[in-house]
């Protein structure tokens, strides 16, 4: 049980690290907006929210994977989610090399290739083009069977409407 209560800490700590980045980037915001002119009432109408919450995609024996999202309102609606992935038997992060071992670019790469000609062939619409590649600090859980999932941001390879594609990858 000590070792889920320090999983606990961990977690928290990541989700008040996003809401501390949140906040700085906000008052930077704000100071922006009140260098150019703007008064502290009108600043106060925006009504600035920063939300941080956390979801486990998953935990086996083995792993853990969690991702913190954030959503801030001082400009725009604007959201991010970053994943965490830890084992639990020696307590340390794991990349997707611990995964996919040393050639987990390669693997990754062509995986998530086949799996963009698949959706496209289905009638998906994917800007190949703008997939060059993963590296290594390319987002991604660990899902219950074990594999990686690389996320990708909305916009980042297809249109919004796609949301946030994610790529199983079975070595």
């Amino acid at each position: 049980m000590e070792q889920f209560s320090q999983k606990d800490k961990e977690i928290y700590h990541l989700c008040t690290q996003y809401a501390d980045e949140a906040v700085a980037r906000a008052e930077e915001y704000r100071q922006a907006f009140l260098d150019t002119g703007g008064t502290e009432k009108e600043w106060a109408d925006h009504h600035i929210a920063i939300k941080v919450g956390f979801k486990v995609k998953s935990q086996t024996d083995r792993y853990l994977s969690v991702a913190v999202t954030g959503t801030e309102n001082w400009t725009s609606a604007y959201s991010e989610t970053r994943y965490y992935n830890f084992d639990l038997k020696t307590g340390t992060a794991v990349t997707l090399k611990d995964l996919l071992g040393d050639d987990y670019i390669r693997i990754a790469d062509a995986g998530i290739r086949r799996q963009i000609k698949e959706r496209e062939e289905a009638g998906a619409d994917y800007w190949e083009q703008d997939f060059t590649g993963i590296t290594k600090d390319t987002e991604f859980y660990i899902n219950k069977a074990g594999n990686p999932v690389i996320v990708f941001g909305k916009y980042e390879i297809a249109p919004g409407a796609a949301g946030e594609p994610e790529f199983e990858i079975v070595k």
